[in-house]
């Protein structure tokens, strides 16, 4: 018996710093099933700019998180 499921897929980039100077702190990324299920996955990639940027970077988690919530299907 075969079940298909449908789900949407988002990802980001948390990023410190600008231009040639930016650097990825950590990557994040997240799946919402048409049922409304939510998988939400952060991975910190350098652990000193996190510990350096945490107050911003944690920000930037929670801005992500209500972006996915934001696209829960109703």
């Amino acid at each position: 018996m075969l079940k298909i499921s449908e789900t949407r897929n988002v990802s980001g980039q948390v990023m410190i710093g600008e231009g040639e100077n930016s650097k990825q702190v950590a990557y994040l990324n997240a799946s919402v099933s048409k049922d409304g299920n939510v998988n939400i996955n952060k991975s910190i990639q350098d652990s000193e700019a996190f510990k350096t940027n945490k107050e911003a970077v944690l920000k930037d988690f929670t801005e992500f998180e209500t972006y996915v919530y934001g696209i829960i299907p109703e």
